[in-house]
Formats: structure tokens, C-alpha cells, sequence
């Protein structure tokens, strides 16, 4: 009987285990982002509110706690109406250029306009520009506020896009478990089928040594029981003494030649 965990068998968990929690969501979020995506519009593809930007430029590069180098994937908290007007300077916006081919410019805020409570424009700045101002931006433009950021992972997130990071980081993956699973399957299989023999090859002597016991125990009993039976009385041969022949009795009333 084999047993419940085997460890091919954990091993092929763990795999699948790795492969689900690293694929499964960057699967949901590149679907999530093409399928948004493909609709068009001023608003980024987001997950959940959050929008992942690559970012492509060195503009953002400085020392402040929130600034952020090329390469790296920032998270821009989609804003409405109202959380616009709460912004202030200091704040890093992305916003969408109409005008640049539907680009989107993620600039830390230098000063604002508005019109009562409410803002109007902005106007942003690159932490690397040294001081070159942006053109001013409506705020219907700006279109969320970046909440965080990771260096480094813009590229990564930019290389799964493309097929060739589709079949490194999916297909290689998924077509490697396969091969493994196989493989444990058929060694598997294979180890079953060889003690399946060994179990029949043993059941088999085990009832060759029975047979050829019950044959001793048999030939022991009759032996035993022809032993134990009384031996056969002598039989005594009497022996008659041998007759002599009788001779012929004669007439004495008649005579020879009468």
C-alpha cells in the first residue's frame, strides 16, 4: 500500500505552490491591465483603485524619501474629483497629456491654483530638473497620486509584457511542472509496478513453502501411522507325515486260474 504523502509528491506541491503565488498574480494584474487597457481613455489601467506605471524616464531621480529612478514601478491611487482638491505642493501626481500621444507625466507639485476650494491646474516639477518647471496642467488631467513605488520592478513588469517575458516567466515555468510532474508520475508508476512484482514473487515462495510443507507434514503422517499399526503374527506351518501307499487287498475265495 503506498503512502498518502509521498515525497515526490510534496515536492510537486511546493512547485505548484511557488509557480501559483509568483504567476497567478502577475497573470491577473497583465490581464487586468490589457484588458483596461485596450479600452482607451484618460484613465490608466487599474487593480483595485491602484494603477502600476513603469516609469521611463530618470526625471523623479533625487534624495528625497519618495523619489524614484527609471526603471522603477510606481503605484498611482486613482483620484476622483473631490481628492483632487485636496491636493497640495509636495505631492507627486501622474497626469495625462492629450497632446503628447495619451502619455502620462508623474511630477511633484510645486504650486497651485485655485478657484475657491477648489483646484484648477497644477504645476509640477521633476525632482532631477533642477527647478524646470512643467507647463501648467489643468486638473482635469491629473488623474491619481503616486502612493508608492518599487525601483526596479518597472522593467520587470515592462519585460513580462512583452512575448519574450511571457514565455520565460509563464511558458518555461508551466512547461517545466509539466515535464516534472510527468516524470514523478512515470518513476512513480514505475516503482509501484516493481513492487507489485516483488509482492507477487514473495506471495508466490510463500505458497510454494506452504505446499511443500503440507507435502512433508503428509509423508511424516503416513509414515507414522504404518509405524504405530501391530506387526503380523507368525503363522505357523504343520507339516503331515507322508502315507505309504496301500497295497491291494486280495479275494482268498478266488483262486488264480478258477
Amino acid at each position: 500500500m503506498s503512502r498518502k504523502f509521498t515525497a515526490g509528491g510534496i515536492v510537486s506541491a511546493v512547485i505548484m505552490g511557488v509557480l501559483a503565488a509568483i504567476l497567478l498574480p502577475v497573470l491577473i494584474i497583465n490581464l487586468t491591465l490589457i484588458i483596461k487597457g485596450s479600452g482607451g481613455g484618460m484613465i490608466p489601467p487599474d487593480v483595485f483603485g491602484i494603477a502600476p506605471l513603469a516609469v521611463t524616464s530618470g526625471s523623479m531621480e533625487g534624495d528625497r524619501e519618495d523619489s524614484f529612478s527609471k526603471g522603477a514601478l510606481i503605484f498611482v491611487d486613482i483620484i476622483d474629483e473631490s481628492e483632487k482638491n485636496a491636493l497640495a505642493e509636495g505631492d507627486i501626481v501622474t497626469y495625462y497629456l492629450p497632446d503628447d500621444g495619451g502619455a502620462y507625466v508623474t511630477h511633484r507639485i510645486v504650486s497651485v491654483v485655485r478657484d475657491g476650494q477648489t483646484i484648477t491646474e497644477v504645476t509640477t516639477c521633476g525632482d532631477a530638473n533642477n527647478g524646470s518647471l512643467d507647463d501648467p496642467v489643468s486638473a482635469r488631467y491629473i488623474v491619481g497620486k503616486c502612493v508608492g513605488h518599487v525601483e526596479g520592478l518597472g522593467d520587470f513588469a515592462m519585460f513580462l509584457q512583452t512575448p519574450t517575458g511571457i514565455i520565460v516567466f509563464v511558458g518555461i515555468p508551466v512547461v517545466a511542472f509539466i515535464a516534472f510532474d510527468v516524470v514523478r508520475i512515470t518513476l512513480y508508476n514505475r516503482r509501484v509496478k516493481q513492487r507489485e512484482q516483488a509482492d507477487k514473487a514473495l506471495a508466490d515462495k510463500d505458497e510454494e513453502i506452504a505446499r511443500l510443507r503440507a507435502l512433508v507434514e503428509e509423508r511424516g503422517g503416513d509414515a507414522s501411522s504404518a509405524a504405530d499399526e501391530p506387526a503380523p503374527a507368525p503363522q505357523t506351518v504343520v507339516q503331515e507325515p507322508e502315507k505309504e501307499p496301500e497295497e491291494p487287498a486280495y479275494d482268498e475265495s478266488v483262486s488264480d486260474g478258477e
